[in-house]
Parts: C-alpha cells; structure tokens; sequence
C-alpha cells in the first residue's frame, strides 16, 4: 500500500547570491532536501533524502522507483525504522556555503542533512543524519555536532556572520583598495559592479606612473568569498578559491577614454560568473567574450584567457602578499583576449606551451589591440 500524497513543499529559500534556491518536500512517505540553480541549467537539481515519514519497509517497491516517486530507504539503511513526525516550519533553516552551492539543514537547532558542492557526482546525493550506511539517496552524516560535516557547516556560519557585521564590507573594499594603490598609486576611477546585489563587487581603474601608457583595471570584492567548485578539482582549494581580476589595456590612438566602451562592461558581465554558474576561473581557464574590442586591428578578439600574474617572466606588477580575511593568499589573474585561434592553441596545446610561446615572442601582460596573431 503506498502513502505517497502529494509532493509539498515545507521551506524555501534562495542563497544569499540569488543564484541558487532550496526546497524541502514531504510526499507524505519521505522528505527530500532539492538544490537547483537559477541560471546555469546545466546543473540541474541535486537531492538527499531527509528522513522517512512511514516506517521503513524491509525492501524498496520497485513500483515507486518505476513511477518515479522519491525512494524511500529501508531498514537496513536508517537508523531508525520508525516514521519521523511531521516538520515543523518554523522549527527549519539552512545554512549555505560560503560558496553557495552546497546546503545544510537544521532542525530544532540539530544538524539534519548536507547537500555539499560535490552533490551529483558518481551518484553521490549528500548526507543525512538519519542514515546509517551508504545509501541509494543519502550517506551517513555521522555526529552532527563534530565531524568533518559539522566543522564545514560551522566555518559557512561563522562566513556569513562575519559578512553580516556592519561595515564589513567597507573594510574587505579598503583592505583591496589600499593594496592596489600601494603598487600603482592612486585610483582614477571606480565602479561599482554588483547591481545592488550581494556579494558587494567593484571594479577600479589606475594610469600608474610605473606603467605609461597603460590603463588597468582590476575587480574589487571577488575575493572576499569562495568561488564554487573549485574543490572539486583541488585537493588545497582554499588555496585557488580567491582571486581578483585584473585586465591591462595599452591606450590605443583613439586615447584613453576609448577602452571605458567596453572594458568595465566586459569585467562586469564576468564579476558575478563564479557564483552565477557555479564555476571557477583559474590560470589556463578561457571564457567568451561578451564585448568586442573596437580598436582591434589585426585579430578578431573573441575569447578571454585567464593568467596568474606570477606567471608571467619579467615586466609584471607584483600583487602578490594579499591576504584574504581566511587568513589564505589571494590570486590576481591577469585577462588576456585572445583570437579563436589562439584559444584553440590553448586547449588543444596546454596552457604551458601557448605561455611558452606568449612569452619568447614578447607579448606583454597587458592587452595591446594592434597586436598580432600568436598562432
């Protein structure tokens, strides 16, 4: 006999970057913790069982599983058979990760489930209080009070808290803002580039003596928080997790004021991308370029190429000795346009050789309109 009602949702709630929203539905026979992504489709909704609300049976129905109803664990799987009462709605909240990707659910104050960033893959959901072994839906979540889980879920608390605090976000914009300055001098213009929305984000503009010619922009706030996924591709990813951009432009012909057509627009449609999508930027990552450089000569400008300033030989500002306040280093990546063809070099070649090459032919850190194809 089957109980399944139908599917309601108890609690609701976006992340605090507007980009990802959670959901806990009871169907009347199990609770189900959802994540989905408001503007990346690829990413789909990731899941983990809750608890149970009927007693758990010795052996799923393959009837629920063929007509698509969420499954259900059985004995061998909970910790405790018996249902679980109904939620209480005002007894629930989440809690995000600094990244806003990954969930945590409380109830009455208890650690209930995690939905982490690396929900989904290899058919892993997430962690659940009430399973007791590896699970179709769910694995242990253990000790809900410490723990490896618990001890991630704390530090995300402990992040926004800290962001809460009044003038937090003034002090992350000086902290950058001071740094930047103390290497190319004062500032000329600014941006701000969050829309009104969180996280703050800013984009700064310096003509530094040390640089003539050049004009450089670099984004401000980017690495006040996390940028998702990366953990999923570093073992030390708190290493790689923040950074700011920064993209150098030589004053063409038409003068200085040529490159605010496009420059500050092209960083402020990327600022919010990590969180958007719920992807990184990284040294040898590539991205399209939403706007066209109109001083362009000889190359059709359609790519963006990220570069770690470290990398690059000689010439280079030195941003390094920024620390964030996780106590971790903070990355500036330099934005490199780059025709399709070059970009295909890139991926097809490596990052290492098309820098080999970048490199023994001359070209700079910055971005110069007239140059010609690397390739």
């Amino acid at each position: 006999m089957s109980h399944f009602t139908e599917p309601k949702v108890i609690y609701q709630e976006a992340n605090p970057y507007g980009t990802f929203t959670a959901y806990l539905e009871d169907d009347g026979r199990t609770v189900y913790l959802y994540l989905q992504g408001e503007q990346n489709p690829e990413f789909g909704i990731k899941s983990v069982w809750v608890c149970n609300r009927i007693a758990a049976p010795e052996r799923r129905n393959q009837e629920d599983l063929a007509s698509g109803f969420a499954p259900i664990l059985n004995q061998l799987e909970v910790s405790d058979s018996k249902p679980h009462p109904p939620l209480d709605e005002k007894e629930l909240y989440f809690i995000w990760t600094e990244e806003g990707d990954g969930v945590a659910l409380f109830y009455k104050e208890t650690l209930y489930a995690f939905l982490p960033p690396w929900s989904g893959i290899k058919g892993f959901h997430g962690y659940s209080l009430y399973a007791k072994v590896d699970a179709i839906t769910a694995y242990p979540l253990g000790n809900s009070e410490f723990g490896i889980i618990p001890d991630r879920v704390q530090r995300s608390r402990d992040f926004w808290e800290a962001r809460s605090q009044k003038g937090a976000w003034k002090e992350i914009q000086e902290k950058r803002l001071h740094f930047l300055e103390s290497k190319f001098g004062e500032h000329d213009k600014y941006w701000s580039a969050d829309g009104g929305k969180y996280p703050q984000l800013g984009i700064v503009r310096f003509k530094a003596e040390k640089y003539p010619g050049i004009l450089i922009y670099s984004t401000i706030g980017m690495s006040a928080q996390n940028m998702p996924s990366v953990e999923l591709f570093h073992k030390d990813y708190e290493d790689f997790a923040r950074l700011e951009l920064v993209l150098a432009v030589k004053i063409g012909s038409e003068g200085l004021e040529r490159s605010e057509s496009w420059v500050p627009h092209l960083i402020g449609e990327l600022i919010r991308f990590p969180w958007n999508m719920a992807k990184w930027f990284g040294h040898g990552h590539t991205i399209s370029m939403s706007r066209k450089d109109p001083e362009a000569l000889y190359l059709n400008f359609t790519s963006i190429l990220f570069r770690d300033l470290e990398s690059f030989p000689s010439f280079t500002p030195d941003l390094t000795g920024l620390i964030g306040e996780n106590g971790k280093k903070i990355r500036f990546l330099a934005m490199l346009p780059v025709s399709e063809e070059e970009k295909e070099y890139a991926q097809k070649d490596g990052i290492q050789s098309f820098n080999q090459t970048w490199d023994e032919k001359g070209y700079p850190w910055y971005h110069d309109s007239e140059r010609h194809t690397l390739v």
